[in-house]
């Protein structure tokens, strides 16, 4: 019940501080900026996100990860860089929103494209979705499908390597650049 209650709040909280978002169709091929949402499980999941943050950045994105952790504490393994940070329960407010300095200045910032890699819903995750001023975000959970720009949904758990894929060819498309 109290989980409830404050869903309750959050929902009543990002609906009354929705940003104003400049929508635009970006392919992933051009989109300069992009902010990877993902959540952490264990250590093999850090490991696959971050390769694909790494070869997102070899491919000139200028890329920014943030990592949800569904713990207390951030594991040893989550490094903060400069273009990556993560959070966990403990940096979550009373309803579950993350209250961090880092959030704060990521959900300020005009990326091209917000990608959410998460599987399953995740509160303090939709409130960064919610308050993102991102200019077109592609996620693939369906609890979340009221604030994504574009959602791709599959009947089984894609790789996170397929579903970039997705998004790489359907943004093309959406553009008007694709077959």
């Amino acid at each position: 019940m109290f989980s409830s209650i404050k869903n309750i709040f959050l929902k009543k909280y990002l609906a009354e501080n929705k940003p104003n978002r400049q929508k635009q169709i970006v392919p992933l091929s051009r989109a300069k900026n992009i902010a990877m949402l993902c959540e952490i499980t264990h250590e093999d999941s850090y490991k696959d996100i971050f390769r694909l943050f790494t070869q997102l950045q070899e491919h000139g994105h200028n890329v920014k990860l943030i990592g949800y952790i569904d713990e207390k504490e951030v594991p040893f393994y989550c490094l903060p860089q400069l273009a990556a940070d993560y959070f966990c329960q403990k940096n979550l407010n009373w309803y579950g929103k993350p209250n961090m300095e880092q959030i704060q200045d990521f959900v300020k910032e005009d990326y091209d494209m917000l990608i959410d890699f998460n599987y399953r819903y995740h509160p303090a995750v939709m409130s960064l979705l919610s308050m993102s001023r991102a200019k077109f975000i592609v996620g693939r959970v369906s609890d979340c499908q009221p604030v994504y720009d574009l959602f791709i949904g599959s009947a089984d758990k894609d790789s996170n390597v397929k579903f970039l894929e997705n998004v790489s060819v359907y943004t093309q498309k959406l553009s008007g650049n694709g077959n």
